[in-house]
């Protein structure tokens, strides 16, 4: 087997690339630089994390794999007794923590950042208030930027007050990933892995 050269140009951020060998998946996230993989790789894809980095090789042929942002966004779910309950990407259930609504904008953002699942991040919220007062079991209006890497939308799960079923909560595709007026951003970190042997 030879070794093929995999370079990755920019200015800054971090890249994550994928890769098949003998039907095993590997990924590598790193920044600006170059390392080997075997030539016998298949399916070699590369998605920019942050930054404005690259992937090219003069041997495999890489494809990009976008990513693409969705807003979540729910207003005043005033009961203490609906639940978060899990993230769906794609066929994929990924069971979260519990949290009550109403929902505070930091324990949303480190229930999905925290998953160590570099496929979903938020990257930013926005709680607003209508009304006279801040009552946000009343009032309160919540969005979060989920960005996530491949073609699967995100829904989250949420069980309801009286615990005979579920509400779904579809994320709304956005144009781009910029942030956005009256949004605090938030820069998820993405698991760092040893490249594949």
């Amino acid at each position: 087997m030879a070794a093929c050269l995999i370079t990755v140009s920019g200015t800054s951020g971090v890249i994550r690339i994928n890769y098949t060998i003998s039907g095993t998946p590997y990924t590598i996230e790193t920044s600006i630089g170059s390392f080997y993989i075997e030539d016998t790789a298949t399916s070699v894809t590369y998605t920019t994390l942050s930054g404005d980095l690259t992937a090219s090789s003069g041997c495999l042929t890489i494809t990009e794999l976008p990513a693409s942002c969705y807003i979540l966004f729910w207003k005043g779910i005033a009961s203490n007794n609906y639940k978060t309950s899990a993230l769906i990407l794609g066929s994929e259930t990924i069971t979260v923590s519990e949290i009550n609504f109403p929902i505070t904008g930091k324990s949303f953002v480190s229930m999905v950042n925290d998953l160590g699942d570099d496929r979903i991040k938020v990257i930013g919220y926005k709680i607003s208030y209508s009304g006279n007062n801040n009552i946000p079991e009343f009032n309160s209006e919540q969005s979060y930027i989920l960005k996530v890497l491949g073609t699967d939308f995100p829904i989250l799960k949420v069980r309801n007050a009286d615990d005979t079923g579920y509400i779904y909560i579809y994320g709304e595709l956005q144009a781009d990933c910029l942030p956005q007026a009256g949004y605090t951003i938030v820069d998820p970190c993405y698991n760092s892995l040893p490249p594949a042997p």
